[in-house]
């Protein structure tokens, strides 16, 4: 059975979504908890999973772009979850300024990732970031992160 979904772009796969992390610098400021708008802006389905890039936008202000995201994720039909990584990159306006990485296993009713690594204000961050699927190629990205 497929399903579409809207996470980090609307893509045809047999399982739910993907997802992307955070990470910052002991000196910069960041802000723990936040969340971005991620609408997609293009997706390539393959045999075995999909590719995505999304705009980030400000869930106050959907005009205003305070981002970007792209990456990967591979179905493993084994385990029913697909594996993901991605990069996030904010512009400072909500969250802080510079790049996150995540990565994870998502199943059907797991919809989070880890952060990995991050630059900038994000250098140093860890934590996770939470996918919610809004409406076809449009979901919100909820991030808490630690230090």
């Amino acid at each position: 059975m497929k399903r579409s979904f809207g996470l980090f772009g609307a893509c045809v796969v047999t399982i739910a979504a993907f997802g992307a992390v955070l990470a910052a610098p002991a000196s910069a400021s960041f802000d723990h908890h936040f969340s971005v708008i991620g609408k997609e802006t293009s997706s390539h389905n393959g045999p075995n999973g999909f590719r995505f890039k999304d705009k980030l936008l400000d869930p106050h202000n959907r005009s205003n772009k305070v981002g970007r995201d792209r990456g990967e994720c591979e179905l493993r039909h084994a385990v029913d979850k697909l594996k993901c990584h991605a990069l996030v990159h904010l512009n400072g306006e909500i969250g802080g300024s510079g790049d996150i990485r995540v990565k994870g296993a998502i199943a059907r009713h797991d919809d989070r990732v880890e952060v990995v690594s991050g630059t900038d204000d994000f250098n140093g961050v860890a934590g996770k970031m939470l996918i919610h699927e809004l409406h076809g190629n449009v979901d919100k990205l909820h991030f808490d992160l630690i230090r």
